[in-house]
């Protein structure tokens, strides 16, 4: 079978900035930044929302329970969401993949917050036959659950799968289920990793 070329999301397809979402839940809410990453961290908030434990609405009404000032819905997501910057030098790459025919998947730690803001503005995602994510997954690499997810559903071999990914611990992860995993740095070190495996 043709080998299936699987891209982490983050960093990877699309940037983010991590104070910027600080930064605009705080003018949000009323919180300090420090109030705001003590609630998503000590309370496990961002792990329970992204690994589907939790729902969009309860995350948005466990803000407003320790909110400084009130807020709408849509108000707490676009200042959650409007955080990306898309990696456009990897755009070409991903068409060629897709224009050559091999299977495309996309394999993310993500939440449905970030994911239902991007989608309709980042067109490549369309590219994608699967989108492997961890809140419909229920699981977050690295656990080994979301990358049986891929192989389940490609019905492949880890051997069939490529995967790259900008954090060593996910890449690890994928090599450890014997996946053909190589950690992404920038676009022309990509280009080399898919030419030496005859995937470009």
């Amino acid at each position: 079978m043709r080998k299936v070329v699987t891209f982490d999301l983050g960093n990877v397809l699309v940037f983010f900035s991590f104070p910027k979402m600080l930064q605009q839940m705080a003018e949000c809410t009323g919180l300090s930044e420090q109030q705001i990453q003590k609630h998503f961290f000590e309370t496990k908030v961002r792990e329970h929302y992204e690994s589907g434990q939790m729902t969009t609405d309860q995350l948005v009404e466990s803000f407003k329970s320790v909110a400084k000032k009130p807020f709408t819905k849509t108000a707490f997501l676009d200042a959650i969401s409007d955080i990306f910057t898309p990696n456009e030098q990897i755009f070409p790459v991903l068409h060629a993949l897709k224009k050559q025919g091999h299977p495309m998947y996309l394999l993310s730690n993500t939440c449905e917050a970030h994911f239902e803001f991007l989608l309709p503005r980042t067109p490549v995602l369309d590219l994608f036959d699967h989108h492997i994510l961890s809140y419909k997954v229920g699981a977050a690499k690295p656990h080994p659950s979301i990358y049986h997810a891929v192989l389940v559903r490609a019905k492949a071999a880890p051997k069939d799968v490529f995967y790259t990914d900008d954090i060593p611990e996910f890449i690890e992860g994928a090599k450890k289920l014997d996946i053909d995993a190589e950690l992404f740095t920038d676009v022309k070190q990509l280009e080399k990793q898919l030419v030496a495996r005859k995937l470009l």
